[in-house]
């Protein structure tokens, strides 16, 4: 069977790890491609066997080349819809989802669009409006939680719940001795809100935070005020950028701090099971039911409350059995982000999709 995944972009991001992660299961068996709307080559490693194309680049620089260059893209993805010949189609993240849609008029090609975020993360009033134009003619549509699942239901005949997969395995990893080490990861906008982790840490005891070492992996356009705010709260924290070999962190790391507002179903939140590291996490507006339950395998704090992020912090770090107690219970949760058991999931979907 070919198979091909469509997406903006092979750059860091938690939708781009899923599409690498489904496509080096799939070209197991399967002849898999990747087309990209943008140049730069794929951030995760990428099986040999999977094939990448890349849509033709246009010039952005003038008015008149932004209209032009948005109406010639489209056109090469219609082209690449054509081109590939492929038993199916499956695209990655909103504006990708409705673009692929729109190139799909006439075609009839089986196309399955893969949502990545919340459906509240989309704000602007106007892809809101193309997307609830647009998805009713997908032949299926994949979300990461029951929440979505109903909103979507509303207007879209064939919508399914399928979590991402997680590319590391217990099988692969190695337990190495932990440091003292607490992690952020993410991309440094408002959304992830890495401000109130920096504000967390300059909460902390001052014991804690001279024993401690603090992280933020990521990079983003918010990266230069974090890095001056970091200065203004007098903590010393590493900003690291972007991360190639982010199991090596997790490796280390004793505690992972997520602070969004909105998710789907955040990669860290999964990756960092695999590593035995404690998670804490806000509620933010998302899937978290197949993630975290407070108290037992992590721990919930209020959207942009540092406090509490402190106070959680706190308690983990000061207290070795809540730590362990809940890094035993979250063992459980590995089996469900199973790359192999999502993969043949997506996989039943193509096969009725085909039919």
């Amino acid at each position: 069977m070919k198979i091909s995944f469509i997406i903006a972009t092979l750059n860091a991001g938690g939708a781009e790890r899923v599409c690498v992660s489904f496509a080096n299961e799939l070209c197991k068996e399967h002849n898999v491609s990747i087309v990209k709307f943008h140049k730069e080559n794929s951030f995760y490693e990428l099986d040999e066997r999977v094939s990448v194309k890349t849509l033709k680049q246009f010039s952005f620089n003038s008015l008149y080349n932004k209209i032009a260059s948005r109406i010639k893209k489209f056109l090469a993805l219609r082209k690449a819809l054509k081109d590939e010949k492929s038993d199916v189609y499956v695209s990655f993240l909103d504006s990708t989802n409705i673009a692929c849609i729109i190139a799909n008029i006439g075609l009839n090609k089986p196309l399955i669009i893969c949502e990545h975020s919340s459906q509240s993360y989309l704000k602007s009033k106007i892809w809101r409006f193309l997307r609830r134009l647009t998805y009713p003619y997908a032949k299926l549509l994949t979300v990461l939680s029951n929440e979505d699942k109903i909103y979507y239901e509303k207007f879209v005949k064939d919508v399914r719940v399928l979590l991402n997969p997680c590319h590391f395995s217990t099988q692969n990893i190695q337990k190495s001795k932990k440091e003292n080490l607490v992690l952020f990861v993410g991309r440094l906008d408002e959304n992830k809100n890495a401000k109130m982790f920096l504000k967390a840490v300059a909460n902390l005891d001052e014991n804690l935070r001279k024993d401690y070492d603090f992280v933020v992996a990521g990079d983003g356009e918010l990266r230069e005020y974090l890095e001056n705010l970091a200065k203004d709260l007098k903590i010393n924290v590493k900003f690291l950028g972007k991360v190639s070999e982010i199991s090596k962190l997790y490796k280390k790391a004793k505690v992972l701090c997520l602070c969004s507002f909105v998710e789907g179903l955040p990669t860290v939140l999964i990756e960092s099971l695999y590593f035995d590291v404690a998670r804490i996490s806000t509620r933010y507006k998302g899937n978290l039911d197949d993630l975290i339950e407070d108290k037992k395998d992590g721990l919930l704090v209020k959207t942009d409350d540092f406090i509490s992020l402190s106070k959680a912090l706190s308690s983990l770090l000061l207290d070795e059995k809540l730590l362990l107690q809940i890094l035993e219970n979250a063992e459980k949760r590995k089996q469900s982000f199973d790359t192999k058991v999502l993969s043949d999931r997506l996989l039943s979907f193509i096969k009725e999709v085909q039919k």
